[in-house]
């Protein structure tokens, strides 16, 4: 995936993976969203070369549900450095929902990102990008939501510290949906929509975590106006 122009590979830094298990509740947050209780499973992935780095998931949602309520959810996020040495680099990201109940949809966003926030404790990783979509949704009065749909401005962040001789990580994935086209604005609610996460991990073991997550949104997931969800996860690096 990540080779340079010239036809050189790029270098392979690190590799990292985890696997975690728990349960999200919709209704344990500011706001009752009152979609109930979400049991679920992760499978994260990633990699850092010399040229840039990439990081994807899949996640089952809704294991409580029987089979056709359940949610599928993957993602893919790469950054790759067009001039060897600069920090700034073409990313894309691929986001699909796969869902029985309220129809399939993937986003795919295009454009900058910037990796020269990082030190050895943390990092921000902003990215401005295109959004194009695909979905399920039609309108009686703009047509289908599939096509363009605005702007995206996004980061990923983490901060490591040590606390009473323990391990932890606090760490945010935030994006604003801007310029959204008219069917999709109706679906969710609006022309622009907030999606991101605030996440509190105490590293406990060498390989196991745990995790609290505060998942907040606007105009986003179907859900018009703010809502949030609390999620709890139980995981294993490798």
């Amino acid at each position: 995936l990540f080779s340079c122009f010239n036809g050189q590979a790029a270098e392979l830094k690190r590799v990292y993976g985890k696997l975690s298990f728990g349960y999200g509740d919709w209704n344990k947050g500011f706001v009752n969203v009152d979609r109930g209780e979400v049991w679920k499973a992760v499978a994260d992935f990633g990699a850092v070369f010399d040229r840039g780095e990439f990081a994807s998931f899949y996640e089952m949602n809704v294991l409580n549900h029987p089979v056709e309520g359940r949610n599928h959810v993957t993602q893919f996020l790469g950054h790759y450095r067009v001039v060897e040495g600069s920090n700034f680099t073409a990313m894309m990201k691929l986001y699909m929902s796969m869902e029985n109940k309220f129809g399939d949809e993937l986003n795919m966003m295009y454009g900058v990102g910037y990796l020269g926030l990082t030190s050895p404790s943390g990092f921000i990783k902003p990215y401005f990008a295109v959004h194009n979509l695909s979905n399920d949704y039609t309108s009686k009065k703009y047509g289908q939501a599939t096509g363009f749909n605005g702007y995206v401005l996004g980061w990923v962040a983490a901060y490591n510290f040590d606390m009473f001789n323990e391990k932890f990580v606090i760490s945010n994935w935030n994006e604003v949906e801007m310029d959204r086209n008219d069917a999709y604005a109706e679906q969710q609610g609006g022309t622009t929509g907030l999606n991101g996460a605030v996440t509190f991990t105490w590293k406990f073991m060498p390989r196991w975590t745990a995790s609290v997550s505060y998942r907040y949104f606007n105009n986003k997931l179907g859900y018009d106006g703010y809502g949030d969800r609390m999620n709890y996860l139980i995981g294993f690096e490798f």
